[in-house]
């Protein structure tokens, strides 16, 4: 048992350190403090990778994470926000007790990745990436995926 243990110790290790990666980048350039509206960019939500219930549950979960953080929504934003996924299937086999008989886990996992793109400029200014797993409930996933990237948005930059 200790042997088998030791075989998948490597495989536990990479998949929880995969499991943990956000990375957030921005412009250190940029006054965040200039920014109070927001909107969704159209294009980008229709060729997310996710059923229309989704959809509408990633942009609430979004917008309801910036409304507490002071934005307001507009017709006339500040700045957009453009959300994709990089998604995929993933199975995993595992041998069982009895011979020849193997245990198949399938599910999907990947990468959220959400964009604030300054409406004025054009340009990215903020970018952010996550691991999402969802095996179990996608809502959920998507809820902390979002939280997560937007827990420290907007960054507090040091003014010059």
């Amino acid at each position: 048992m200790k042997k088998l243990f030791y075989l998948f110790l490597p495989v536990i290790f990479i998949s929880l350190s995969s499991c943990s990666s956000t990375k957030i980048d921005y412009d250190k350039n940029t006054d965040f403090s200039q920014y109070k509206t927001f909107a969704f960019f159209k294009k980008g939500i229709d060729h997310l990778n996710a059923p229309v219930s989704k959809k509408k549950f990633i942009l609430k979960a979004i917008s309801k994470e910036l409304l507490s953080k002071g934005f307001s929504k507009s017709s006339h934003p500040d700045f957009i926000v453009n959300v994709f996924t990089d998604l995929h299937k993933r199975i995993d086999v595992y041998p069982d007790y009895f011979p020849y008989h193997r245990r198949v886990y399938k599910s999907i996992e990947g990468n959220f990745y959400m964009d604030i793109v300054d409406v004025k400029t054009k340009r990215v200014v903020w970018t952010g990436k996550t691991y999402l797993d969802l095996s179990g409930n996608d809502y959920k996933a998507f809820q902390r995926a979002i939280q997560k990237l937007l827990a420290k948005f907007p960054p507090q930059t040091i003014k010059k």
